[in-house]
């Protein structure tokens, strides 16, 4: 059990543990990547809430339609940046559209288009995401560098 599993399994109890790995494994496997609210779905609501998260995630944004995978991880990207998303969240979407086939080039198109749509406050979260998943040997974009 991962450190972030315990929360999770914790805070269901023990007869339930069990189910709510199992649901949480499920949710990376739909998904290709875990993020803390699957956790707290899991913790405050428990494996039914989780299962339902799931079942209309596998309902709606992963159901085969006409837009492909790539694209719509694309779309939840931008989308992520126009609400001035966590960087967080973006770096997952960016993880899920790069794993869908997009290039870490594709995604910095995208980021490049849609930035003097959004601002470059969405602009430079949605960079610092970009970062933090293709080039995490670079600084972090969110630092003061130098002072005078």
């Amino acid at each position: 059990m991962t450190q972030r599993n315990k929360p999770a399994a914790r805070a269901t109890g023990g007869a339930r543990n069990s189910e709510v790995e199992k649901e949480l494994e499920r949710t990376t496997q739909i998904r290709g990547f875990r993020y803390g609210l699957h956790d707290f779905v899991a913790a405050i609501g428990g494996v039914e809430a989780l299962k339902r998260h799931n079942d209309n995630t596998q309902g709606h944004y992963l159901k085969d339609a006409k837009i492909d995978r790539k694209t719509k991880e694309l779309l939840i990207v931008v989308a992520c940046m126009a609400s001035h998303d966590l960087v967080s969240h973006m770096q997952l979407h960016m993880h899920a559209a790069h794993k869908a086939g997009a290039s870490p080039e594709e995604i910095m198109e995208a980021i490049n288009l849609v930035g003097d749509w959004t601002g470059n406050v969405a602009k430079i979260k949605a960079l610092e995401a970009w970062r933090a998943t293709f080039r995490p040997d670079i600084p972090t974009i969110d630092r003061v560098v130098e002072l005078r």
